[in-house]
């Protein structure tokens, strides 16, 4: 699931499922992408079954345009062992970013997932998405529209990201994971309304002028809608944007 894709802040900040911030266009219409691989994708946070234990290609293709309307696709393999071990995850959304003054930012948008030869469709929905930037802080709500298989309608998904430039071209990249989990759903069990999901930490710098950036990211594991502690993990990744 996107959630930016700032030097691989895609997965490697939280592993998420994506939606992103997207920087108002000089021009009237621009589109761009970006490609990955990840030494491991851990769908916010869940550490302990992640959507893929080993090496994970995820990329991505924006549009924008100047009034700031935006859309776009990402997407993921995706390795669930020997039952389903080439899914891919598809993520398609559109929305609207603006600005209030040169400080501040919002966002609006409405995110499908589409999980491809996973043998059910009770994986595929709507969520919605709205955000709030302020300079370098951001905080994105993600909300369910549906009962899932790894939701229920309702549940909603709470990011808050900082970046800080480091000397050298490095960047400290963080993110807190929260979650308000709906207990009326097909997911029954859920110990608590409120939980702490995870919180990243990590270090990511350009490789000189190719257009690629490593990144290296240290996931503090908090707890599922279960109460199931998930481990602690480091996520390696490569990108490039174009």
């Amino acid at each position: 699931m996107k959630l930016t894709f700032k030097v691989l802040s895609v997965a490697v900040l939280g592993a998420a499922s994506t939606l992103s911030f997207a920087e108002e266009p000089t021009a009237e219409h621009t589109v761009s992408g970006n490609i990955s691989v990840l030494s491991s994708y851990n769908l916010r946070g869940i550490t302990n079954t992640p959507e893929n234990s080993g090496a994970t290609l995820q990329g991505g293709l924006d549009y924008n345009h100047a009034s700031g309307f935006y859309a776009g696709w990402w997407g993921s393999t995706l390795d669930y062992g020997d039952d389903l071990p080439n899914a891919f995850e598809n993520d398609f959304y559109a929305g609207y970013n603006g600005s209030i003054n040169e400080d501040w930012g919002y966002t609006a948008g409405l995110t499908y997932y589409y999980y491809y030869d996973i043998g059910n469709t009770g994986s595929n929905g709507f969520e919605t998405m709205l955000g709030l930037t302020y300079k370098d802080f951001g905080v994105t709500a993600q909300t369910l529209l549906e009962d899932l298989d790894w939701g229920n309608a309702g549940d909603t998904y709470l990011k808050g990201t900082y970046s800080y430039a480091l000397p050298k071209d490095f960047s400290l990249d963080t993110a807190l994971g929260l979650y308000i989990y709906a207990k009326d759903g097909d997911i029954k069990g859920t110990e608590n309304s409120f939980g702490f999901r995870h919180f990243d930490i990590g270090l990511s710098k350009p490789l000189a002028d190719t257009g690629i950036t490593a990144s290296m990211n240290y996931i503090f594991g908090g707890y599922n809608r279960f109460e199931d502690k998930q481990k602690n993990k480091v996520v390696l990744g490569l990108g490039y944007s174009f």
